[in-house]
């Protein structure tokens, strides 16, 4: 999903280079540049939070937690994936909760293209979906080590360097 966000952006940024382009020079546009930049936001962005999360991309401010034991670091890690799942899962929930709905009303956008709205809605929700899946599995993970080793492991946090062996 990750090389779907970047793939979607650089494909995003040549369309609108070309349009600004065509408007400077040629006076011809899409008239739909902000609309599929939108769209294409909402997609990339949700794409790319699982990834985030697995390379422990999030932002974190860990003022305190290397002040504690690393026992206590360790619990607050798990308490922290464990509300991570809990949140992306409500945004996931609510998210389908609108794109459902936006697709039963026939809901469309206010613009040119008149773009049935629960599409970026349900790529929006997608994301949450698979950032929740991701959360749920490395805590999962983490959990299933921990009770095998006897005592509490931390996460596998996958690192840039082992994405480009597999390559």
């Amino acid at each position: 999903m990750a090389y779907l966000s970047g793939l979607n952006f650089m494909i995003v940024s040549v369309y609108i280079t070309l349009d600004v382009i065509g408007r400077r020079f040629f006076h011809i546009s899409s008239a739909v540049t902000d609309e599929m930049g939108g769209y294409s936001l909402v997609f990339g962005s949700t794409a790319a939070l699982a990834f985030a999360m697995s390379t422990g991309s999030h932002v974190r401010i860990d003022i305190l937690l290397p002040k504690f034991p690393p026992r206590m670091q360790a619990i607050l890690n798990y308490t922290a994936y464990a509300l991570m799942a809990l949140f992306s899962a409500m945004l996931a929930y609510y998210s389908w909760k609108l794109a459902v709905e936006s697709w039963q009303t026939d809901a469309r956008a206010m613009s040119f293209l008149r773009t049935p709205i629960f599409i970026p809605q349900a790529l929006m929700a997608f994301g949450f979906t698979v950032l929740t899946v991701q959360t749920a599995l490395m805590l999962a993970v983490a959990l299933l080590e921990s009770l095998r080793n006897h005592r509490l492991e931390g996460f596998r946090i996958v690192q840039m360097s082992d994405l480009s062996e597999g390559l």
